[in-house]
């Protein structure tokens, strides 16, 4: 058998550092898209089925902006062939996923929507409260320890998955990033997501009762205070199947929220205080 000679090595190595290259370019971009999935993922699937106003535009940002970065920091990684540069380099990137966590519903997303929407856009109240820094600092020590357990774990388990032979052995790494950043995602959701979600959520089953029983004489009054129908009156006549709702502003708690609802070309304004709709009005000088 022919011995390689030293440029058959070198060739052989530029090949294998290629595939771990290409190993960590994958594995980034996929813990990535799996921390924007989970973060955002099953709060647009909810927001949808409440008549939110544009329920996927933060899903499909939070996955472009942070595939993007996880691929950048995995090719990195991968490129330095060493456990403690990957540590650095996902560590370094979970400022930005922290970031994100809370740009994306309190900044970039309300940005996109007043592009898409500048009537809308008119309306927003985003500039104060949320307590930014404080958000932020929550997030970050949320994502941290996850982060560091990809910047460990990158080198060793691809190392593996280049040299198998298996196509199991190809996608373990890529199910245990999976996973870990499954786990960070679904975490943040508390943060604002829910916050959020929650109050518009309970809106829409408030119109959605008094859609249903708008020509009901034997309305249950009990049910009726338990969907805190009432905040409805002052606007009853403009309600109907057709509508859209988006959060128009919000205290430092999150607690109590402004959703505005936009029936076909009317829009209301409506207090919701901790999932409780207060009271609705017409929003007048659009």
């Amino acid at each position: 058998m022919k011995p390689l000679n030293k440029f058959d090595n070198v060739n052989a190595r530029n090949k294998v550092l290629q595939l771990k290259k290409n190993f960590g370019l994958l594995y980034g971009m996929v813990a990535g898209l799996t921390f924007a999935v989970t973060s955002w993922g099953w709060d647009g699937y909810l927001m949808n089925r409440s008549h939110a106003y544009f329920p996927w535009t933060m899903l499909v940002t939070g996955a472009i902006f942070c595939s993007i970065l996880g691929g950048i920091v995995g090719w990195l990684t991968a490129r330095q062939e060493s456990s403690l540069f990957g540590l650095v380099f996902w560590i370094t990137s979970s400022a930005f996923f922290a970031w994100i966590i809370v740009a994306l519903p309190l900044q970039i997303n309300p940005f996109i929507v007043s592009k898409l929407d500048p009537q809308l856009g008119k309306l927003l109240d985003y500039e104060k409260g949320a307590e930014f820094a404080f958000r932020f600092g929550i997030a970050l020590s949320w994502v941290v320890p996850f982060m560091l357990i990809l910047g460990v774990t990158q080198v060793p388990i691809s190392e593996s998955a280049v040299f198998s032979t298996s196509m199991f052995g190809k996608i373990v790494p890529i199910l245990f990033c999976i996973v870990v950043m499954s786990i960070s995602g679904a975490i943040t959701d508390n943060l604002i997501n829910s916050h959020f979600r929650s109050a518009i959520t309970a809106l829409d089953s408030t119109i959605q009762f008094v859609l249903d029983n708008k020509n009901n004489e034997n309305v249950n009054d009990a049910l009726s205070r338990e969907k805190h129908a009432a905040a409805m009156n002052p606007v009853k006549k403009y309600v109907q199947e057709s509508r859209r709702l988006y959060v128009r502003s919000y205290d430092e708690t999150l607690g109590n929220l402004h959703i505005l609802v936009k029936f076909n070309q009317q829009l209301i304004d409506c207090d919701v205080l901790y999932g409780q709709p207060n009271f609705c009005q017409l929003v007048t000088g659009k």
